[in-house]
């Protein structure tokens, strides 16, 4: 009894103190290279030579505005601002966010609705991309980069307020030309797009409107002269995995980097799964406590970053982690 006793004091306090920092020993080498508590670094993304990571940190906690964009060594040293909040919301994404030396990322600092920006790594030469009356209640967000053409850039196109009514679509975006095209319709919920390394497919996570569960990884062939994406196929693991969220391509666009959970981890971790049926998942972080997200590999394969927060509770501020 007094055990029983000493465990439910022990559940409490861990689940009452959301606004102090937890930290409890992971069950894998992953390494904690920001240390921002109470702010949420979150949406990491590794520079081409791998040598840096850029990422989100939001000032007020979990996915709560204003945010800035980091830009940090993997070592966790030299960590330089270099988009400030300007009092609004400027989030990168996973994977796609760095190409070349530019960076893209979501942002309402205009003072309109979110539009889609791009920077130099370096934090020079700020732009604004597109431009569209927040009136007619649509928002930009999500963008990532072509790896072999920057001039495009795949996003999620928002129809209402950003909420469980809204619709969600994959858009291209021509930036030389200012032309948005739809890639998918109003079918299904389709969000947070990842754009392969060889530039030939187009990744996002799929639902029926209204679920917040169950999500899968859908994916297509982008032809970037007819601007549309075809032979659109999901992945399927089975009744072993649990929701599939915050997808990227791993290096060699063989295998999906994905957060999921599974009957025997009930948390979120970050798993590789493999485009061939052949190979089996592969399980990327392993811890009891934490939920991990936002999983994105290195160009050369060596490593993978990934936000991390105590429980699953959007209460808890993320850091970034990294993992060989």
């Amino acid at each position: 009894m007094k055990r029983i006793l000493v465990l439910l004091i022990l559940i409490y306090t861990l689940t009452s103190c959301h606004k102090e920092e937890i930290i409890i020993s992971r069950n894998d080498e992953a390494i904690k290279i920001t240390h921002a508590y109470p702010r949420s670094c979150q949406n990491p993304c590794f520079s081409p030579d791998g040598e840096y990571i850029v990422y989100t940190r939001f000032l007020n906690g979990y996915n709560l505005s204003p945010s800035e964009i980091v830009k940090i060594r993997i070592d966790g040293t030299d960590e330089k601002v270099i988009v400030s909040s300007a009092n609004s919301g400027n989030v990168t994404v996973p994977f796609g966010s760095w190409a070349g030396d530019k960076i893209c990322f979501a942002s309402d600092r205009a003072g309109m609705a979110d539009e889609i920006w791009v920077v130099n790594d370096d934090g020079t030469n700020l732009q604004q991309i597109t431009t569209h009356s927040e009136d007619n209640g649509i928002y930009f967000i999500e963008p990532v980069f072509n790896p072999q053409n920057p001039n495009q850039i795949a996003f999620e196109y928002v129809t209402g307020e950003i909420d469980e009514s809204a619709t969600h679509q994959i858009a291209f975006l021509d930036v030389l030309t200012a032309k948005i095209t739809l890639l998918t319709d109003q079918t299904f919920d389709d969000r947070l797009p990842s754009w392969s390394n060889d530039g030939s497919k187009i990744l996002f996570q799929r639902n029926e409107y209204g679920q917040d569960e169950g999500w899968e990884v859908v994916y297509g062939n982008i032809n970037t002269t007819t601007t549309t994406l075809n032979n659109i196929r999901s992945l399927d693991f089975g009744n072993d995995f649990k929701d599939y969220t915050d997808c990227s391509w791993n290096f060699d666009d063989t295998y999906i980097i994905s957060s999921s959970y599974t009957n025997e981890f009930p948390i979120p971790n970050i798993w590789a799964f493999p485009l061939d049926s052949k190979f089996l998942p592969i399980q990327i972080s392993s811890s009891e406590f934490y939920e991990d997200g936002a999983g994105t590999q290195s160009k050369n394969g060596n490593m993978i970053a990934f936000e991390s927060h105590y429980g699953e509770s959007e209460e808890q501020s993320s850091e970034i982690w990294i993992i060989k």
